[in-house]
């Protein structure tokens, strides 16, 4: 019996919130800012730490990041396991989140920052391995990152995805720690 990626099931969900923004336009204040924060609102605030990711400005959104986790998403979880790729969404969730919270300004929605870490992951990993195709995720590495300097992409997401996946990579390949191998 087969079972499902987390990187599909982070697909349906991100249809499905998305989807359901189509028809319930107030969902879009759980994308990641600071007005349940500012006021004091915790467990609004918690939701948007969950949903920030799922919602995406449109289709066009929710297809690159889709597409992207379905192409890459799946090779990073193999390379990790379910479990510790599981954790690394969880930690990249909150990172992110709180790199969104304090340094980006407006309303920060999608799972760019995940797909981001994802990338800077095999990027490091490719080039652990001496693999050539690590100098192409570079590139499209440093592309990500530098679209982010446009108006309606978050420099903060992408880049803070992308020093995450870095250090997550650090951490369990070079520093050794335990609970991440």
């Amino acid at each position: 019996m087969s079972t499902k990626s987390f990187s599909s099931i982070l697909i349906f969900l991100s249809f499905f919130f998305t989807g359901i923004s189509f028809f319930m336009n107030s969902i879009l204040a759980y994308g990641m800012n600071t007005f349940f924060l500012a006021q004091g609102f915790f467990i609004e605030m918690s939701v948007q730490f969950f949903l920030y990711q799922f919602l995406h400005g449109g289709i066009l959104h929710l297809f690159f990041n889709s597409f992207f986790l379905y192409l890459f998403g799946n090779q990073v979880e193999n390379l990790l396991g379910r479990s510790k790729f599981i954790l690394f969404f969880l930690l990249n969730t909150v990172f992110v989140g709180v790199s969104l919270l304090f340094f980006a300004r407006g309303n920060t929605i999608g799972i760019s920052g995940f797909a981001m870490a994802i990338l800077a992951y095999i990027f490091l990993e490719l080039r652990s391995r001496n693999n050539p195709e690590y100098r192409s995720a570079g590139v499209f590495l440093l592309i990500n990152i530098v679209i982010g300097f446009s108006g309606n992409i978050s420099l903060v997401g992408h880049l803070s995805g992308a020093i995450f996946g870095m250090v997550f990579y650090y951490l369990r390949n070079e520093v050794k720690v335990e609970f991440l191998r």
